[in-house]
């Protein structure tokens, strides 16, 4: 059976809840009993995770496979099935091919490496969640627990020896000429600054904060109009759930993807921010007063809350005026950038627990979260020539 994912706003509370329903438009039970166990997700994260749920279906449907029969029945799935699941597995949701014959048409079929582990780890427990299930039905006695954790060992085991291609491009921030030249196209007092002077300044202190606090996308859309407090060190802006989300007219609504927490920003950033509010953020008047509660609205004549893809558009018109240094230009580059630089400025050695930790609490990752290791590349590379020239410095006469 064939499957869709569909994502619906709940009236009563105005949460976004996302469902998987068959081609008669009903919600199977099984599939929508695991993805209800992470409503303390966000709605994207389990947009994700239904379509990935909903890829092993697919891949059986084509196939004439009930998996669902199959997990009941302790059949489970042969070598070759799953031999086949996991090629299945790699292909993007638009690839123009299951075969490609150059790098150029891999990089458009195949997901890279993270995303693949990702989908088979999902893959792999929304599989054990229906053994489970049914492993409640069964006596004892009955070999089928056994044999669900010997399927689930190997296929897991299949499924991630593979872990995608590696061809897809590294997690490298701006260099610092770009970081400086950035900063210079969305500077307000720039004659040749490519926005409409009502969002200069939105636009400039957009950028700043992505790049010099380093919060996610969706974090910097959630931001309220009193985000910026002061406190004892300085000012800094308070990150938090989207807690109007009832008042947001998006339809895909920004949610914070960790913990709430404050983050230092500095004097200028605070200044920015005051500027805006009591300028362009209010020079609609009435209009803008009107508008849900948060901090950065779009350009509307009625303006409504600030979107993904209006950061995204920003980013497109830096990256059209410099296709070459700006080739890689997306909002979670800025994220990546801000790591960069945090690594090359703190002073701290980046394997101490004192910069580790310093790293998770700014980025909002747990407390043993090792995800700091993915966004830092570019300048562990920096430092480690930087150590390489101290070491032949040492032996030149």
């Amino acid at each position: 059976m064939a499957y869709s994912v569909r994502l619906i706003q709940v009236e009563s509370h105005g949460d976004r809840e996302v469902i998987v329903c068959d081609r008669e438009g009903l919600p199977p039970i099984d599939i929508n009993m695991y993805i209800i166990r992470f409503r303390g997700r966000s709605h994207l994260y389990r947009l994700k995770l239904a379509s990935t749920i909903t890829k092993i279906h697919l891949w059986a449907y084509e196939r004439n496979i009930d998996i669902t029969e199959r997990m009941k029945s302790g059949e489970f799935l042969d070598f070759f099935e799953m031999e086949s699941f996991r090629e299945y597995l790699r292909l993007r949701a638009d690839a123009p091919t299951a075969s490609p014959q150059t790098i150029e048409l891999a990089h458009n079929t195949f997901v890279g490496a993270d995303t693949y582990r990702q989908r088979a780890n999902q893959i792999i427990s929304y599989l054990q969640f229906l053994g489970h299930v049914f492993t409640g039905t069964r006596k004892r006695s009955d070999p089928y627990s056994k044999n669900l954790n010997t399927f689930l060992t190997h296929f897991g085991q299949l499924l991630k020896e593979h872990q995608g291609l590696k061809y897809a491009n590294q997690r490298y921030g701006l260099t610092e000429e770009a970081v400086n030249k950035l900063l210079w196209w969305v500077d307000p007092g720039n004659p040749e600054n490519p926005f409409q002077d009502r969002v200069k300044l939105r636009n400039q202190l957009i950028v700043h904060i992505l790049l010099l606090t380093g919060v996610r996308e969706g974090e910097l859309l959630s931001l309220r109009p009193d985000a910026l407090i002061r406190k004892s060190y300085g000012h800094a802006l308070r990150v938090t759930q989207n807690t109007t989300l009832n008042l947001d007219p998006r339809a895909n609504p920004p949610n914070v993807k960790t913990y709430e927490r404050d983050i230092p920003v500095s004097e200028r950033i605070a200044q920015m921010t005051d500027i805006y509010i009591m300028t362009e953020r209010k020079q609609r008047g009435r209009e803008s007063a009107k508008a849900p509660p948060y901090l950065f609205l779009n350009s509307n004549v009625s303006p409504k809350p600030m979107t993904n893809r209006g950061i995204t558009h920003l980013c497109d018109r830096i990256r059209a005026l410099d296709p070459t240094m700006f080739k890689s230009l997306f909002p979670y580059l800025l994220r990546h950038t801000f790591n960069d630089l945090l690594v090359l400025t703190s002073g701290l050695d980046v394997d101490t627990e004192e910069f580790k930790n310093l790293h998770r609490e700014l980025c909002g990752w747990a407390i043993d979260s090792r995800q700091g290791i993915n966004y830092t590349k570019r300048s562990r590379e920096f430092l480690a020539a930087q150590y390489l020239q101290k070491i032949e410095m040492q032996f030149m006469f």
